[in-house]
Order: structure tokens, then C-alpha cells, then sequence
């Protein structure tokens, strides 16, 4: 039985509707996870997803169009609304922040002034680049401390440093322009 019929035949009998649950749910939150970064935002988003495709199924069932393919625009604007939260939230960067980070176009930074949405972007790059950024960005530490927490020479902290700021504009960069 196809996605289109089993969505039809749920609003006679709800307990179909786990049928496209079962069948989708993994590749759903595969997707998510994949986009997302946090395992309980990709939760969120699926179920969210879910909610949508039965509240509107109706409308699709009677335009006889692919399920998949709706299923998963309404998948894609689901997570283009969870990112789009982190980009929400106001919160000021302390002065030592902005002053160690002129590379990093500040005025497009301080525009979104979102803890949250830098937050997100650190999850999503994740492992050394992000504990870099968060040391010497978040927590403040200089070029020797950070060389000292990491057991590396203080040249190579700051070229760590450097590198860890071009994979974070460039992350920032991909999910600021999110459409």
C-alpha cells in the first residue's frame, strides 16, 4: 500500500497513520540529525514534521502529489525553523570578545548578537576547532594558555586559533544564509 493511500485511510483510522510513521521516522531523523547537529533538536524537528504532514494531509491527499517529495519539503522548512530560533535570541559579546575577534566580520556577528545561534554553529563544527573557539573566544584565554591547556607550543595555538575562526565563519556563513 502506497504513503498516499495509507495517509488517506489515517483519517478514518488514526492507528494507520503509524504505518508512515514506521516507514519514514529513520530516514526522517537521519536526515536531521544530519543537519541539525543535537540529537534532541532532530527529535524535535521529526516530530514536529510529523504533526504537520497529519494536520495537513487532507489538503495534500486531494492534489494527488508525491508523498515523499512533500514529506520532505515539509521536513526541510521544519529544521529551516528550528535553525532559524537560534538566530532569535539576543545576547551581547563581552568587549574582550569583540576585541579578540576582528577577523571575524564583526559587524555581521554583533548584528545577530545570538549566544544561542554561536552555540549552535560550535555544535555543529564540533571537536578541537570548536573547544578552540570556545577557549579563546567564549572563555577568554590567550595564546599561551591555550598552548598550555593543549600541550602544544604557543605558534601553533595561534594558528589552531586561526584555522578554528576560518571553519567557524564559514559554518556561521552556511547556516546565517539558510533559505
Amino acid at each position: 500500500m502506497g504513503d498516499e493511500e495509507i495517509l488517506k485511510l489515517s483519517y478514518r483510522n488514526p492507528s494507520k497513520f503509524g504505518a508512515l510513521f514506521d516507514r519514514h521516522h529513520k530516514r526522517f531523523l537521519r536526515i536531521a540529525n544530519q543537519n541539525l547537529r543535537s540529537k534532541e533538536d532532530a527529535e524535535d524537528v521529526v516530530q514536529e514534521t510529523f504533526v504537520k504532514i497529519y494536520k495537513h494531509g487532507k489538503k495534500f491527499s486531494e492534489s494527488g502529489g508525491k508523498f515523499v517529495a512533500w514529506s520532505n519539503t515539509i521536513l526541510k522548512n521544519c529544521m529551516a525553523d528550528q535553525i532559524n530560533k537560534y538566530k532569535n535570541i539576543p545576547v551581547s559579546f563581552t568587549e574582550e570578545m569583540e576585541a579578540m575577534t576582528p577577523s571575524l566580520d564583526q559587524e555581521e556577528i554583533l548584528k545577530e548578537q545570538n549566544k544561542s545561534y554561536v552555540q549552535f554553529v560550535l555544535n555543529k563544527i564540533g571537536g578541537a576547532t570548536a573547544e578552540i573557539i570556545n577557549l579563546r573566544y567564549v572563555l577568554g584565554k590567550s595564546f599561551k594558555e591555550i598552548a598550555k591547556t593543549l600541550n602544544i607550543k604557543s605558534s601553533a595555538a595561534r594558528v589552531r586559533v586561526h584555522r578554528s575562526k576560518k571553519a567557524f565563519m564559514q559554518i556561521y556563513n552556511q547556516y546565517n544564509n539558510y533559505e
